[in-house]
């Protein structure tokens, strides 16, 4: 399957829809290889997060956190913190540019130690993009999040 028509697959699917019906994400758009996904987090601030997904489904995926209106990265001062949280989201990993998560292609390299202690966050090309974005709900959704009012 080619990388724009297995995302599509993915983006289409029931799963997708049904979090996107509960308002856990939603698909902002897609510029091909690039993939705009508003994540919601517990304190009700949303996060829009940029994914680079050249050779997907077959390579993971790499994302950042994204200013839509500045079309940038969202400064580092915006980015969400607290306990784990602050491990995912971190600014000062690959310069912002990838979340520090198992399912992340820029994060994977050098942490052979993910699959023993993390395997169901390693890249699943059949889980797809959902994985990714999943992943990331579950973090911004836990108590661990630093609340600040949206």
């Amino acid at each position: 399957m080619r990388d724009k028509e297995a995302l599509d697959t993915h983006l289409c699917s029931g799963r997708f829809l049904a979090g996107a019906a509960k308002c856990r994400w939603r698909l902002v758009q897609v510029q091909w290889p690039l993939v705009y996904i508003e994540v919601g987090a517990r304190d009700g601030r949303r996060f829009t997060l940029r994914f680079e997904c050249t050779g997907y489904p077959e390579a993971a995926p790499s994302a950042t956190l994204w200013d839509s209106g500045s079309q940038q990265q969202l400064p580092a001062a915006l980015w969400p913190r607290g306990g784990r949280v602050s491990q995912v989201f971190n600014p000062g990993w690959k310069g912002g540019a990838a979340l520090y998560l198992p399912c992340d292609r820029e994060s994977i390299p050098g942490h052979s130690n993910w699959l023993t202690e993390h395997p169901w966050l390693i890249w699943n090309p059949s889980r797809g993009l959902l994985q990714y974005i999943e992943a990331v709900c579950e973090v911004l959704q836990s108590h661990e999040l630093a609340y600040e009012v949206a």
